[in-house]
Parts: C-alpha cells; structure tokens; sequence
C-alpha cells in the first residue's frame, strides 16, 4: 500500500495532463456548438455556480482587505482572460494547432517573471522564445489547413496566444494568495469571480442556446466545468505540492500530443506536416527556455 502511494502523486498528474490535453476538442467542439459569446457565458456561470456551491467548505468568501486587488487582478484579467482567449480562439483554429500555441505558457510565465522582476532574463529564455517564434511564424505562415482561412488561423492563434498571456498573469500575482489562503480557496473564488465579466457577453440568444444544446455539447459542457476545471484543479495541486518541479514541468509536454490526437479522434481533423513540424520547434523552443538553466548550472563530477 505504502508503494502505491508513492505512484499515487503520478497518476493525478498523469490524469491531469491528459484531461488537459484532450480539453482543446472539448473546447472547440462546444464554441462550435453554442457560439463562443454564449459558450462563454454558458461555460462561466456552470463553473461560478459549482464553485459558489463548494466554497463553504473550503475557506469561505472572505479575504483581508489587502489582498482584494490582487485577488481581482488575477480573477478579472487573469482567469477570465484565460476563459475568453480559448473560448473564441478556438472557435477559430482546430484543437492540434490551438494545443501548440498553449504549449508556449511556460515561456510567457517566465518572460513575465522576467518583466515584474521576479526572475531575471536567462540566455536560454532569450534563445527560448526566438526558436518558438521562429515555430509559430512557420505554423500561420504554412497553407490553410482543414477549410480554415489564413486570416482565421491567425485571429485564433492570436486569442489563444492572449489567454496563454492572461493564464502567465495569473500565475505570477496569485502566488502569495495561495500562500495565504490555500489553492483550493484561491481557485474556487478566483473562478466564481471570473464569471462577473462573462455576465457581459449575454445576448438575447444566450437562454435559447442553453435550453437547445444538443447532447454532445452538454458532455463538453460537463467535461469541461466538472473534470477539466474543478477535479482537476484538485489533482494538479496535488501533484505539484508532492513531485519536483522538473516532472511536472516535462509533463506539460505531453499536452500538444493529447491535444492532436483529441482533435483527430474526436473531431475528425486533419493533422499536416506543417502542424507537426512547427509543433516540435516551438516545444523545443520551451524546452530550451524551460531546462537550459539546469543545463548551464550542471557541472559532471570529476
């Protein structure tokens, strides 16, 4: 029993990343389902509302007056910036090219990092992202794939690129929230407050969608507000606060792998040589900003 516990830390990162992964189809298929204002809609107050209901029992809704500005920072720009770049960007591209740009986070947490003057500017980093730029101008600078326009593909890269930039934000200022009141309370309310802004995007067509969503838009509805964000909310916290950094983080790896094969299986798309080939140089550029510093502090044993 004792020897299953050790792989126990494992296997919740393992879950979480392959939900992760697959949570692009998810995604794209409901954006495509219900329209991405009112999936977005749809989407936030599900998860607000799961989340009101479980912050009882998790620390409540009160926080010291101090740290009300940076608990709307990271909830208003944060996560809903997060919510909304994925929800219309991916209305946009296909779930392979959208799970790429998402494999760039790494690299904007540290530039950000970097920026705030919270971690200084590596050479890997720098190297990092020239190599990934390089990547990403080869995906959108590539033939239209699957009946998307050159203009499309680049809108929804960009979106999704934004969320990943709105995701960095979020992880930097919330640190010393979770420090303070505990991730599982930090994330709860952080959600439900991210539904304020997606109030914003109702339409008279909001209430008709949700009554007429079909059956496979309810399964990514409740794939997405139950497994993709709240267990493994859990799970993912779990795992971190047990492995080393360096499992976790290559871990992240495996998310445009998932994300590609979702799309296939799920959604039917077409994968092509270029998606593949500019998916590899930008996860090498990630990789090269991510693990060049060990590298570089690694001295062999005589």
């Amino acid at each position: 029993m004792k020897l299953l516990n050790n792989y126990f830390p494992l296997l919740a990162l393992g879950f979480t990343v392959l939900v992760w992964g697959v949570s692009p189809a998810f995604i794209r298929s409901f954006s495509l389902a219900a329209g991405a204002a009112d999936a977005l809609v749809i989407r936030s107050v599900a998860t607000g509302i799961c989340c009101v209901v479980l912050l009882p029992f998790f620390g409540g809704f009160t926080v010291a007056r101090q740290d009300v500005p940076r608990l709307l920072l990271i909830s208003l720009i944060g996560m809903f910036g997060y919510f909304a770049g994925s929800v219309f960007g991916f209305a946009y591209i296909t779930s392979a090219i959208g799970g790429i740009v998402i494999s760039t986070q790494p690299l904007l947490i540290a530039l950000l990092a970097s920026v705030i003057g919270a971690e200084r500017v590596t050479v890997p980093t720098i190297i990092g992202l020239i190599v990934s730029f390089a990547g990403s101008l080869y995906l959108f600078s590539g033939d239209a794939q699957q009946g998307l326009s050159q203009s499309h593909m680049i809108i929804g890269g960009l979106l999704i690129f934004m969320s990943g930039a709105f995701w960095s934000v979020y992880v930097i200022f919330s640190k010393s929230l979770i420090q303070t009141y505990g991730s599982m309370k930090l994330s709860l309310l952080s959600l439900a407050i991210a539904t304020l802004p997606a109030l914003l995007f109702i339409s008279p067509s909001t209430w008709a969608t949700a009554n007429g969503l079909e059956q496979n838009a309810i399964f990514s509805l409740l794939y997405l507000t139950l497994i993709g964000t709240l267990l493994t909310l859990g799970t993912w916290n779990y795992a971190v606060g047990l492995l080393r950094p360096t499992a976790v983080g290559a871990s992240l790896y495996l998310i445009p792998i998932f994300a590609i094969s979702a799309g296939t299986l799920l959604l039917g798309e077409i994968v092509t040589s270029t998606t593949l080939i500019a998916g590899a140089i930008i996860l090498l550029g990630v990789a090269i900003a991510q693990f060049g510093p060990v590298f570089i502090r690694y001295r062999p044993q005589a």
